[in-house]
């Protein structure tokens, strides 16, 4: 099975939005997220991904995270062995 991953870095800061009269920093500039290929897809596609926090919500689009976005693949392989024991 082969799993993609991809590392976002933020060009904005992302604020929390909670109903309160502050909006405190979520993600800082700079900042790098991992996130799955549906979640990568949304962002090709123009979306705006909604995350929910404890007091509030996050939300980001394309136009946040810098162009150059680095993958990591994953490939897991699962298999089955022996100890050599002896039935008894």
């Amino acid at each position: 099975m082969k799993h993609t991953e991809f590392q976002l870095v933020f060009t904005k800061d992302i604020v929390e939005y909670s109903g309160r009269d502050i909006t405190p920093v979520y993600y800082s500039r700079g900042r790098t997220i991992t996130v799955d290929e549906a979640t990568f897809d949304e962002l090709l596609k123009g979306g705006t991904i909604i995350r929910y926090t404890r007091e509030g919500y996050i939300q980001f689009n394309k136009y946040e995270i810098e162009n150059e976005v680095q993958t990591v693949s994953v490939t897991v392989d699962t298999g089955l062995r022996k100890l050599g024991q002896r039935n008894k």
